[in-house]
């Protein structure tokens, strides 16, 4: 099958390394495989790392007339049996195609990996034949909210062999000059995006307190944000006293260097749509604590492969966290189930195959 995909964000995330591991495991089953994207942009650079045929649109916005006649002569000459989208500058972009090409039939699948505070459903319900959703959580609040093109759970899926080469590089200088000066202490590591509903100050007043009653840790900040969000939280661990246990890496990419390192992972976010994270983590048999929350409860199971608890509980997570250092056996116990559960459910050729189905349908 001939299979495009479409990204307009410049940026790189868990949604853009999501459609690259797609794109690659689709490839291998002897699949065509393009990418259309923004020049220069960030999942152009990972995705030419692995042979995936990339082509460029401007994406500018939702109606842009030069793209959608770049995306017309795109479709023409790859004749694409599916196009999957990841946003909705794409899926509308992508509907005006498919209006301009009836003689050339293909099916639009949009992958939603994320809710939005308002979702708009004009492309979902007019323009696209499929909607993807990694969890029940988020295709529940879809159809709640007025979704009515079909929704099928696909979780994401990883590429665990490839993830536990990635694990062998180096950390960066910095990260491990930091390391070194905490003397083998605890390892707490938080990795995502600096964005409010992710945690962070949440959990920076947790350890603090934690400090004061004696314990002893260190806290690794992996991933970047808006510079204003950054300086903010570096100012509240400066003012906190933090300043010697706690690091912001910014982005370490790949991450998975980081799980060789960690002790805990931990995700206090007020709102995860999956939580890629912990799946990642737990391929390294590496604890997690993390708010039982939106689709992280479909990823981990309470007390058999992690630990759940409610968003901003600051008793219920100060407990955990005393529990995690006065008897970390326990934890690595659910971690090595975790490792099996993980690996079992989420790998990335089962993703990909349910992408196929979902092509194949008329």
């Amino acid at each position: 099958m001939n299979i495009l995909f479409t990204e307009s964000s410049p940026n790189i995330g868990g949604q853009e390394l999501q459609a690259v591991a797609q794109m690659k495991a689709l490839k291998k089953m002897g699949h065509s495989v393009l990418l259309v994207c923004r020049e220069n942009s960030k999942i152009a650079f990972e995705a030419s790392k692995f042979g995936i045929d990339i082509t460029f649109a401007l994406f500018r916005n939702s109606l842009h007339i030069p793209t959608v006649w770049r995306l017309l002569g795109i479709v023409h000459s790859f004749q694409p049996d599916a196009i999957v989208c990841h946003s909705g500058h794409d899926s509308n972009i992508v509907g005006l195609v498919r209006f301009f090409t009836w003689k050339h039939p293909f099916r639009i699948i949009r992958q939603k990996t994320y809710l939005t505070r308002k979702t708009k459903f004009f492309s979902i319900n007019h323009f696209c034949d499929e909607v993807i959703v990694p969890g029940t959580n988020m295709k529940t609040h879809l159809e709640q909210e007025g979704c009515r093109t079909r929704i099928t759970v696909v979780p994401p899926g990883f590429d665990f062999q490839e993830l536990y080469v990635d694990s062998r590089n180096s950390l960066p200088p910095s990260v491990l000059s930091w390391l070194a000066s905490q003397r083998g202490c605890p390892v707490i590591a938080q990795v995502g995006m600096l964005r409010p509903e992710k945690g962070h100050e949440f959990m920076l007043n947790l350890l603090f307190h934690l400090k004061m009653n004696g314990r002893q840790f260190c806290w690794l900040i992996v991933g970047s944000g808006s510079p204003e969000l950054r300086e903010h939280l570096q100012y509240q661990i400066d003012s906190m006293g933090m300043h010697d246990d706690v690091f912001i890496a910014d982005n370490v990419f790949p991450a998975a260097p980081v799980y060789r390192v960690a002790s805990l992972v931990v995700l206090p976010s007020e709102n995860e749509s999956f939580g890629m994270v912990l799946a990642e983590a737990s391929a390294f048999s590496v604890p997690v604590v993390a708010t039982q929350i939106g689709g992280i409860p479909e990823v981990i199971q309470n007390n058999q492969t992690g630990t759940l608890l409610p968003a901003s509980n600051k008793h219920a997570w100060m407990c955990a966290l005393n529990d995690f250092f006065n008897d970390p056996g326990r934890f690595y116990q659910m971690a090595r189930l975790a490792k099996q559960d993980i690996e079992e459910r989420f790998d990335i050729n089962k993703t990909a195959l349910k992408i196929l189905t979902l092509a194949k349908q008329k």
